[in-house]
This record gives structure tokens, C-alpha cells and sequence, in this order.
């Protein structure tokens, strides 16, 4: 039985009569780091969901925006979609790497990887792409900074 807490820690354990000390297992913290960029992303994502489901439901305004604009290009809701599926992936992932969860870190990095590709394919390759790659690139440093909590070997 416990009778008082000292630490996060370390508990008194008190069992007849004897007073024993009893550590526990240190609980693993999520780095600035990665708190930081979850926040960058979390808003983004935010801005990145509410526009495609706006582009979804006014399709013909936004056609009409960018044809006044003397711009060639339609919106296509195949593509919308699927930049809102992955939107919706990557905050989700986000939250799971938030909670200390190793799957949340596999599926943001696969989902990066994949979105990465399907960028380039749909807009090209320029000398800019990379650039695509330094908030990914960060997250992805920082999780393994802290790969005691995400890449355990059970």
C-alpha cells in the first residue's frame, strides 16, 4: 500500500513497519521540438482542410475566380479530395505523435513520403521542391531525437 507520493517518481511504500523506496518507470516527455512543429502543423492542417472542403462546395465560384483571373486552371475535386485525405491523415498522426504513440510517427512519416510524391507529380519538379521538405524534415529530427519513445524494440 502507498501512503504518500514524494516525486512523479519515487513512492513510499510502507510495509510493516518498514519504509522502502520504489522507482518507478521515469515517465518519457515529448520534446519542444516536436510540440512545436505538432502546433505549426495543427494550424496549417486546419487552414489546408477548411479550404479544400470550401473548394468542394463552391467549385463553380472558384472555377469562375480563376477564370477572371486569366488563369487556365479548373479546380478538380479528384485532386481536392485527396489533398483533404491526406490532410486529414497528417493531423491525425500529428495527435498520435502527441500522445506518445510509435504508430502516429510511422503513419506521419509514410503520409510525408506520399505526399511528397504526389506533390511532385502534380505540380513538378522545380528547383524549389526541396524546400517541401524542411518542416517534414524537422518533425521526422525530432522524432528520432526522442526514439526511445517512438522506435521501441519490444
Amino acid at each position: 500500500m502507498y501512503l504518500f507520493e514524494v516525486n512523479s517518481t519515487i513512492k513510499m511504500n510502507i510495509l510493516e513497519g518498514e519504509i522502502a523506496m520504489e522507482n518507478n518507470v521515469e515517465r518519457k516527455r515529448v520534446g519542444a521540438g516536436i510540440i512545436t512543429m505538432s502546433v505549426l502543423y495543427l494550424i496549417g492542417q486546419v487552414f489546408v482542410i477548411f479550404g479544400s472542403i470550401i473548394n468542394i462546395f463552391f467549385k463553380d465560384e472558384t472555377n469562375k475566380i480563376l477564370a477572371d483571373a486569366g488563369m487556365g486552371t479548373q479546380v478538380n475535386i479528384a485532386q481536392i479530395s485527396i489533398t483533404l485525405a491526406i490532410a486529414l491523415i497528417i493531423t491525425i498522426a500529428v495527435i498520435l505523435i502527441l500522445c506518445k504513440k510509435p504508430i502516429g510517427a510511422f503513419v506521419f512519416i509514410g503520409i510525408e513520403v506520399l505526399s511528397f510524391i504526389y506533390s511532385a507529380i502534380i505540380s513538378g519538379v522545380n528547383l524549389y521542391t526541396p524546400l517541401n521538405l524542411i518542416f517534414p524534415g524537422l518533425m521526422i529530427f525530432f522524432i528520432y531525437k526522442k526514439k526511445d519513445i517512438y522506435f521501441v524494440k519490444e
